[in-house]
């Protein structure tokens, strides 16, 4: 009895460690502020010569954003490349450039994810959630997996009604389609909302986008979720003082909802297949 006490007590300490802050680690990004407005090429020369190795990048229409790790200094950071200069240099945490260890509790989060979900390194990154620092480590969990289901193009999986499983699938969609925008068959939508992998899993199957975990949460965000999976808004109806009607339509499925609100929230959202804003 007192060893298996013994090895429980241990298994909470690791836990615990886990999620902890780990205690800060050098700093490198002041570093290496004289490259900054450099040229791409020459920088990438100089932070090589450094010791810094490029552990991934990430394109999108606007920028790049590329992960470096030093082995000496045991410090990642991210460049964001635009119009072919380094425009910046941040210090970001060590399981970005998929190391263990960090300079603060949101590595500890990150890599008990990556404990918790099986995952040798997590396929999101802290710029794909613009730098957003969750309260804890389920919301870490629900967003990297819906980065995940996003990003390979897996069925919408919210049952949870998760925000950071949404904001975590759609980063994934943006992902995967800057991904396809390279290769020759998508090159003619790049920098287009409208290119084909746009919706990712939101499409359920049959052509139609499913809204229905949507149903009993925040209005607002509600809206946005809908605008993510191809919808906008044609019409609002004052349905009285609790309670408002609003018309969406998604002009790729051809579906025409009508989402009702009370008290804030999302009260029901039903396709009510014509109106005449629905064109």
């Amino acid at each position: 009895m007192t060893s298996l006490i013994t090895r429980a007590a241990h298994g909470l300490a690791a836990v615990s460690l886990l999620l902890t802050p780990i205690a800060a680690a050098a700093k490198s990004a002041n570093d290496l502020r004289d490259l900054v407005g450099a040229k791409a090429g020459q920088a990438e020369g100089d932070l090589e010569s450094r010791g810094w190795v490029n552990i991934s990048t990430h394109k999108d229409d606007y920028s790049i954003q590329s992960y470096w790790w030093n082995r000496d200094r045991k410090n990642c950071v991210r460049v964001t490349t635009s119009d072919g200069r380094y425009q910046s240099i941040n210090d970001v945490s060590n399981a970005d450039c998929n190391q263990k260890g960090g300079s603060d509790g949101t590595a500890a989060a990150a890599i008990g994810v990556a404990a918790l979900i099986g995952a040798i390194a997590l396929a999101s990154k802290s710029h794909h959630r613009d730098d957003k620092e969750y309260t804890n480590q389920q919301d870490y969990g629900d967003f990297e997996r819906g980065h995940r289901d996003g990003l390979y193009n897996h069925s919408y999986d919210n049952n949870r009604r998760s925000s950071a499983y949404s904001e975590g699938y759609q980063s994934g969609v943006n992902e995967r389609n800057q991904q396809s925008s390279y290769r020759p068959e998508y090159s003619q939508y790049r920098g287009n909302s409208q290119r084909p992998a746009q919706y990712g899993g939101y499409n359920n199957g049959g052509g139609a986008v499913d809204v229905s975990d949507l149903v009993g949460s925040k209005a607002a965000g509600v809206e946005s979720d809908l605008q993510r999976r191809g919808f906008r808004n044609v019409d609002n109806v004052d349905g009285g003082p609790n309670q408002k009607i609003t018309i969406w339509w998604n002009g790729r499925t051809r579906q025409c909802m009508q989402m009702i609100t009370a008290e804030g929230r999302a009260d029901s959202i039903t396709d009510i297949q014509t109106h005449p804003r629905c064109r």
